[in-house]
């Protein structure tokens, strides 16, 4: 006999993994709970003992990897901006390329405005933690840092979308390293630093 706790994490992990196939095969909007259940092959009462709606499922899909790829960026050097001797938005981009499937969808016209802008506030909310010892370390800024947060997070995600439709060409390090010399110049600038 399985544990209760363990079968009621299959049952999520069953849930989102079909959500995750119906997601690549159609417009998320025109997915119905009633299809996520039975492509996870439970009932529909199984699907609300576990989730309110479709969305909820789709946030408790994307929220860990979204909180693991943040914990990779956060060890940024103040000085270079780089992490791990690379651009902080690689980890970015290489777990967009890991997910092209999903986020090509999810960012596109079939996707949905709640996730993108889910997405978007998740982004300005970690680049502002991750950049918080700049923020600190800069008193010249003629710019407010939660600004510059919502600027990076904001040129970071419309350039990934133009990444994955351009099937993500170039390589995730030169995307990165593109990236930087795009957007660091300003953001240097306004925080006074070279």
């Amino acid at each position: 006999m399985s544990h209760p706790d363990l079968r009621q994490r299959r049952t999520r992990e069953a849930l989102q993994q079909a959500l995750v196939s119906l997601i690549q095969e159609t417009n998320f909007e025109a997915i119905t709970v009633a299809d996520i259940a039975d492509r996870a092959g439970v009932a529909r009462k199984t699907f609300y003992a576990h989730y309110q709606d479709k969305d909820v499922l789709l946030i408790d899909y994307i929220e860990p990897l979204l909180k693991a790829l943040a914990q990779s960026i956060s060890n940024t050097d103040v000085d270079t901006l780089l992490a791990d001797n690379k651009p902080a938005s690689y980890p970015a981009f290489k777990h967009v390329q890991e997910h092209a499937a999903f986020y090509r969808v999810m960012l596109g016209r079939q996707g949905s405005a709640g996730f993108i802008t889910y997405v978007l506030e998740f982004m300005t909310s970690s680049s502002h933690e991750q950049h918080q010892a700049i923020w600190e370390a800069t008193s010249k800024s003629s710019v407010e840092p939660m600004l510059i947060a919502h600027f990076l997070a904001g040129a970071l995600l419309n350039t990934i979308i133009w990444w994955l439709k351009n099937d993500c060409q170039p390589s995730a390090e030169i995307m990165a390293y593109t990236f930087s010399r795009l957007a660091a110049p300003g953001v240097l600038d306004v925080l006074g630093l070279d």
